[in-house]
């Protein structure tokens, strides 16, 4: 296993970079597809344990970034390669592997003994992605399910807690006998977990939050993270004419020094200063003084200079709206990560922002118009029943749904309740198409796993969020995305 900066307990630190869309709401999703018992998730909690396992040192995290070559000025889409299209209005696929249907497609419902699936999640942060996937399983299961025969997803709360996550893991496995363990979003499930589910054989898929989900062999998300979304607004900031310092802005807690990790590196590359500020956020989702942070991040980066923020959307709302407040708009080049791709900061912040907000998206803009945007709309609005807006969280979801299914319904009927085949057939993903992301995704056999590693970058723009650059490959700034980018080139992993 690649190891680098871990996150394994930042609960504060990392509700700040990623709750993108969450709500107050605690209950947990519907966890269980039609035709199969109902799984009950241990109750949530708004409470963060104190933190029992020290995290791992950092051995390659920021490493490389003194010999890391500035980054070239990308603002076109990429040449479409093998056979997959670009779309001309982002530059990401525009074709999906799994058509544009739930399931098998035809009309039928699922019946029969269930195939079980599950994960680990957090539900209090992330409940967005878990009910994007199950509203996915049940249209599935309206549509033929897994070769006839009903999905089932278990999705179970770990909340922050070390021992809940892995109490979790051993009823999947142990009691449940799921065959997949995919659809987890987790502060911890990765770190935690991560050796158990490599010993017991699973290939999991995740939509990660700490360095292990992107460092393992046996792990691969939808999402690239908050330390590489980060690092491709200061990208984009650098691009847009930043210069001097860049100044980092997310939550102040265990392990959030992460999610600055590769802007420091991208400022060194480009000869830039770089400052980390890391400021309180007693609720883990709004900045306890925005006015001050905003001020010195300001100040810090200086006249011309650099600033990015990654935190949930209505901390980075805090901040847009003193930097308006003091006259601050102009002075800055300003940046985010992607939670601020989402509709509520697109309509709430201040019209001074408009084009003035380089956000960096993972994944495809909220209104396009592919297949996998198309049918992600239509599941929400029939089959949702937690009113889950479209937003970076329900998407990752709903495409790690559409993976698993596209998988086991290409499998032979009598290997789905294989745990073995079932993951030997995930690690053997490759080229999955999906305009959702700017690439293929796939899963492969490398020794870590980024397949998200391309994205673009989008601005509020008269209470909309549009395109601003299409897709670009972040620079790799660590070992691990430069050992990614030579797998997929010599394994022809996201080529189409």
């Amino acid at each position: 296993m690649i190891r680098r900066t871990s996150a394994v307990l930042a609960a504060a630190g990392l509700l700040a970079l990623s709750a993108c869309g969450s709500s107050s709401k605690t209950t947990a999703p519907a966890t269980t597809a039609a035709g199969a018992a109902t799984t009950a998730a241990p109750a949530a909690t708004t409470t963060a344990p104190a933190a029992t396992t020290a995290a791992p040192a950092a051995t390659t995290a920021a490493a490389a970034a003194a010999t890391t070559a500035a980054p070239a000025v990308t603002t076109a889409a990429p040449a479409a390669a093998g056979s997959y299209k670009t779309d001309p209005t982002w530059g990401g696929v525009a074709e999906a592997t799994a058509g544009d249907k739930c399931g098998l497609g035809n009309g039928k419902k699922a019946e029969g003994t269930p195939v079980k699936i599950g994960s680990v999640s957090f539900f209090i942060a992330f409940k967005d992605g878990p009910n994007a996937m199950n509203a996915y399983v049940k249209c599935v299961n309206d549509n033929g399910g897994i070769h006839g025969r009903p999905l089932q997803y278990i999705s179970l709360d770990g909340e922050v807690d070390p021992a809940k996550t892995t109490a979790a893991a051993s009823k999947l496995i142990d009691t449940e006998k799921v065959v997949a363990i995919t659809g987890g979003f987790s502060l911890l499930d990765c770190a935690v977990n991560g050796k158990t589910y490599a010993d017991k054989g699973y290939n999991i898929i995740v939509a990660g939050v700490p360095a292990e989900c992107f460092g393992s062999p046996n792990i691969a998300a939808t999402n690239m993270g908050p330390a590489y979304s980060a690092q491709g607004a200061a990208e984009a900031v650098i691009r847009a004419g930043a210069k001097g310092k860049l100044v980092h802005i997310t939550g102040d807690g265990p392990g959030s020094e992460y999610n600055g990790t590769y802007v420091a590196a991208i400022a060194k590359a480009n000869g830039m200063e770089f400052e980390d500020m890391r400021s309180s956020q007693p609720d883990g989702a709004t900045f306890a003084d925005p006015v001050t942070v905003t001020l010195n991040a300001v100040k810090k980066a200086g006249k011309g200079g650099g600033v990015i923020i990654t935190a949930v959307p209505p901390a980075t709302l805090q901040i847009l709206k003193a930097a308006e407040d003091q006259g601050l708009v102009g002075d800055v080049i300003w940046g985010s990560a992607t939670p601020a791709n989402d509709v509520s900061v697109a309509k709430a912040a201040p019209k001074s922002f408009d084009g003035k907000l380089l956000i960096n998206a993972e994944l495809a803009p909220l209104d396009s118009n592919g297949p996998d945007m198309k049918l992600i709309r239509d599941v929400l609005a029939k089959y949702d029943t937690e009113k889950t807006p479209l937003g970076s969280f329900s998407q990752m979801g709903f495409l790690i749904g559409r993976i698993i299914v596209d998988t086991l319904n290409k499998m032979p009927a009598a290997d789905v309740d294989d745990k073995v085949k079932v993951n030997a057939a995930i690690k053997a993903i490759t080229n999955f198409k999906t305009d959702i992301l700017c690439k293929p995704w796939y899963y492969g056999d490398g020794a870590a796993h980024v397949p998200n590693n391309w994205d673009l970058t989008v601005v509020p723009q008269g209470g909309a969020m549009v395109v601003k650059e299409k897709c670009f490959g972040i620079t790799p700034t660590d070992p691990v995305l430069k050992q990614v980018r030579a797998d997929e080139a010599a394994k022809n992993l996201n080529k189409g």
